[in-house]
């Protein structure tokens, strides 16, 4: 084999064994689970970067805030996959909605951070 042929071999091995070209239900589902994890750590880490720029009684506002945002997400969710119930299509609408609403959140605390630091 040449060079070329053991690249073409090595790249089809990576694309095909890779979750990202997820082919089942199943690993469809684990694609976006694992997706919603990773968005919410992101939340997380920014989370905590705006807490340490804000005073006693902004903490306890933005902790409520947090609270109420992580009911509102996780029902609203809830609600979208509903649609689906007893399909096995419903854990990847659930952890897709999950991570959309995370992004977005993640977006609002940057902001939130960004306009502090002016």
């Amino acid at each position: 084999m040449t060079k070329k042929h053991y690249f073409i071999a090595l790249l089809f091995l990576l694309c095909f064994s890779n979750n990202s070209f997820a082919q089942t239900q199943m690993e469809m589902n684990e694609t976006a689970a694992a997706s919603f994890i990773k968005a919410d750590t992101e939340l997380n880490k920014v989370y905590k970067q705006l807490m340490t720029m804000l005073n006693q009684s902004e903490k306890t506002l933005l902790i409520q805030a947090e609270k109420d945002w992580v009911k509102f997400r996780d029902s609203h969710c809830k609600f979208e996959a509903s649609q689906y119930e007893g399909g096995s299509i419903k854990p990847l609408i659930y952890s897709t909605c999950l991570e959309q609403l995370t992004r977005k959140r993640i977006a609002e605390i940057k902001a939130s951070i960004k306009e502090r630091n002016l």
